[in-house]
């Protein structure tokens, strides 16, 4: 099964479950040129989509999801004959643009259109290279199961012209009996006519007219901090004309986008309303203000939010000898504009102008380790981690200029290798840089990754920080891997034998002679001193 990751970065978590059938090789039947990459002429009109759709979210499950927040562009010729839809199928953001017959208050969407091309693409199952070939929409039946279906290129998919929206017709579900009919992608060539597993059905597009911020031309910014917790990064602050403009809230979707509040130079409040971001890929983003309330978890602690109608904007508090402001609420960008939905969050952000300094970091820890689970036909560890970016002293550090290390048992540094990482761009790293991500087993922001060994009693984590041109390093602290904390203690008590050494759970080496009671980790077994 050939899947096409082109909303988001999915970690498939084990090889196909599905057989394919045996497929003959056919002549071409389309190429590249048939794809339209550049925006067409004509008036251009942004939508938010409500709806179904049916992702393949990894190689084991089909999911029946909504479309809800996704974002569509359609281009209106000015003859008014033709319109042009851009990310057609919600899930599948190729950036391509189809094209629809305009007749009296429908449109009609020819299906056979491509929307993406495979140039050099290789055979999962034989791992060799074979035929180019397409994908092309079509309408697509699910009876049941996603393996039961039936597709045709013949024909066309309508929408209706219902005043500002746009409505899918001719499209079903009965999510019980797993029976859809909508508009889908199958593709071409050697595969001509096999199901993706993408399909939308019972799409409305209703329009939107929410513009970006612009901040006034030639604005002078100050590079600040935006900190939340122990967690933080850079963006861009101007103040300009009782307005103060950031670029660079969101880190991850939006990075780009600039929110705009007002200063009260009486209050010394700043009030950022809700307002739009900007668009990712298929779905659209808003700046908006949530409640929270924190919650004791495994963790040590996490936010919940919860969407205030009649709150949706935030105010700041602003200091201005240091030029600082902060908040108690959420500041969040969300993929709604009137509910909470795929969000980042940043709990009481605080902006603060930023001054590079040496220092030590704060202790990294290792929040959980699986050392019992099943991944990419491996028996891996799976490792939460929690790397601040402030020192000891609750500073701001530059993330570009922060790494860390992991150590197993005896101090024994792990380092990563191509070899089992095979998308990193050496053959070992020692030092793992802060924001650094191989985009398949190593998540950047030191915030989880696989690894490829099991059996070790503890592993720790380590800092390194080369702010203000000095190398400042933490401990190493440890961590005892979740097997090793289950039920099945044995029970010693006052044990002085030195055949092998002692830990806690917290991963300290302890000594036999002396020990208080409580539950230690030796040679991989548990015991309880009582």
């Amino acid at each position: 099964m050939r899947k096409l990751l082109l909303l988001t970065l999915s970690l498939v978590l084990g090889a196909s479950a599905f057989a394919q059938p045996m497929r003959k090789i056919g002549p071409m039947k389309a190429d590249r040129s048939d794809i339209i990459l550049t925006q067409p002429e004509g008036e251009l009109r942004t939508y938010i989509r409500t709806g179904g759709c049916v992702d393949v979210v990894s190689s084991l499950f089909v999911h029946d999801l909504r479309q809800d927040g996704t974002f569509a562009r359609v281009v209106f010729s000015d003859d008014g004959k033709t319109a042009y839809f851009q990310n057609i199928i919600s899930r599948a953001a190729t950036g391509a643009w189809v094209k629809g017959n305009i007749k009296g208050d429908s449109i009609e969407v020819p299906y056979g259109q491509l929307v993406y091309w495979f140039d050099n693409p290789v055979n999962q199952e034989t791992g060799k290279p074979e035929a180019p070939y397409g994908l092309q929409l079509a309408g697509v039946t699910m009876k049941g199961a996603h393996t039961e279906y039936t597709a045709t290129t013949k024909g066309s998919a309508l929408f209706l012209i219902r005043g500002d929206s746009l409505v899918l017709v001719n499209t079903s579900a009965d999510l019980n009996e797993k029976n859809i009919t909508g508009l889908g992608l199958t593709y071409t060539n050697q595969y001509d006519g096999e199901w993706s597993y993408y399909m939308d059905y019972e799409t409305v597009y209703r329009q939107v007219d929410d513009v970006p911020v612009t901040p006034p031309e030639g604005v002078v910014t100050e590079r600040y901090s935006l900190t939340h917790g122990i967690y933080g990064h850079f963006v861009d602050v101007a103040f300009a004309r009782g307005n103060v403009y950031i670029k660079g809230v969101s880190d991850d979707y939006v990075p780009n986008a600039w929110i705009c509040g007002t200063l009260d130079e009486e209050t010394n409040k700043i009030y950022f309303p809700r307002q739009v971001a900007g668009s990712y890929q298929v779905y659209m983003f808003y700046f908006i203000g949530a409640d929270m309330e924190k919650v004791d978890d495994y963790y040590g602690g996490q936010y919940t939010y919860t969407f205030n109608p009649d709150s949706t904007g935030i105010v700041f508090d602003y200091d201005p000898q240091t030029r600082s402001f902060w908040t108690e609420r959420g500041l969040v960008v969300n993929n709604a504009k009137d509910s909470l939905d795929r969000f980042e969050r940043y709990p009481k952000a605080t902006f603060r102008p930023y001054t590079e300094k040496a220092g030590t970091p704060s202790a990294p820890r290792i929040l959980k380790i699986d050392d019992q689970f099943w991944a990419h036909g491996y028996k891996t560890s799976m490792m939460a981690m929690e790397v601040p970016v402030c020192d000891e002293e609750g500073n701001f550090m530059d993330p570009s200029k922060l790494a860390y290390r992991l150590y197993v048992d005896d101090d024994e540094p792990y380092n990563i290798y191509k070899d089992e990482y095979p998308n990193i761009p050496v053959d070992e790293i020692e030092e793992i840089p802060y924001y650094f991500t191989d985009n398949r087993y190593l998540y950047p922001k030191g915030n989880f990754m696989y690894i490829f060994q099991n059996g070790f009693e503890r592993m720790g984590i380590q800092s390194i920080y080369y702010g203000g041109g000095e190398r400042h390093e933490t401990g190493i602290y440890y961590t005892v891997p979740n097997s090793l904390q289950d039920d099945g203690v044995e029970e010693f008590v006052n044990s002085k034998s030195s055949n092998g050494k002692l830990f806690d759970l917290s991963g300290r080496q302890m000594q036999h002679a002396n020990l208080t009671k409580g539950l230690y980790i030796k040679n991989g077994k548990k015991y309880l001193i009582k």
